[in-house]
């Protein structure tokens, strides 16, 4: 099946991640040089605000353009018509607002148990405030760009052909990777291997939380709740972000962080949460 550009609809969803990686990398690169993009030289902090935004872009040019290609400026209705779903139940905005600090604030009550210093830069940084309102000027600003092409075009177009979860897991992994060049220093005790630290930090965490977000959105078809729910974590993992960086410690902290998040989906399952039979499982 073609579009009225005539390009083919299965093609769309691989031309929206090409699109997305070769905008946000390519700004990337043009920002910080390829030796700092590839982790040979360390990210100036002045250079972070300019990267987040290069890295945002992707995701919601590629969306926009891609939603364009299928349905021409109808795309465009259909997206502010799925903004316009905010009439949701309250505990829809209680799990995407709260779900990311609930599950971060359970990682470190668990780690501290073990040792002391397992804990966020919230309780050590000198200039709190500036922690604070960065992490949700941060949020925002990830949460609304991100979310246009992640749920606005690829989760519609994946569940065509895949479950909940699996949707979840493959666009996790996708969002994961392209998150890499951000996460290209390596472990300071070089305990770890930068291999095992890149897959720790981008397909654990994330791929757990994004079958999380693709299940929020099956019951509320709501994008504006996704966006809040991305905004939250990113939000989340900055303000509550470890102070140590041995990779070592890096690694435990995203294994229980993840594992905490697959037990708040199986309690979320069997809660309260439940909708009426035939889409209230995370792997349906």
């Amino acid at each position: 099946m073609k579009n009225s550009l005539g390009i083919r609809t299965k093609y769309l969803l691989l031309i929206y991640f090409v699109l997305t990686f070769l905008i946000s990398w390519t700004g990337l690169v043009f920002i910080m040089g390829i030796d700092g993009f590839t982790g040979k030289k360390e990210i100036p902090d002045s250079q972070i605000p300019l990267l987040f935004l290069a890295m945002c872009a992707g995701p919601f040019i590629a969306g926009l353009l891609v939603n364009y290609f299928e349905n021409g400026k109808a795309s465009f209705k259909q997206l502010k018509t799925r903004m316009g779903i905010w009439k949701v139940g309250v505990r829809w905005y209680v799990i995407a607002l709260f779900s990311a600090p609930l599950l971060f604030g359970l990682t470190y009550i668990l780690l501290s148990s073990f040792s002391s210093k397992f804990s966020p830069i919230l309780l050590s940084t000198d200039d709190l405030l500036f922690l604070v309102l960065g992490g949700i000027l941060g949020g925002i600003v990830a949460g609304f760009f991100e979310e246009i092409g992640w749920t606005g075009f690829a989760v519609p177009k994946l569940r065509l052909h895949f479950s909940i979860g699996t949707t979840g897991l493959i666009l996790g992994v996708i969002w994961g990777i392209w998150h890499m060049p951000l996460f290209m220093d390596s472990d300071p005790d070089g305990d770890v291997p930068l291999a095992i630290l890149l897959i720790i930090k981008l397909v654990t965490h994330l791929p757990a939380f994004r079958i999380l977000m693709v299940w929020v959105y099956e019951h509320t078809q709501s994008l504006w709740i996704i966006i809040l729910m991305h905004m939250s974590l990113t939000a989340s993992t900055m303000i509550f972000q470890p102070t140590t960086t041995k990779g070592m410690d890096i690694v435990v902290f995203n294994l229980m962080f993840t594992a905490l998040i697959y037990v708040f989906m199986v309690i979320l399952r069997y809660l309260t949460l439940r909708v009426p039979q035939g889409s209230s499982s995370i792997y349906h």
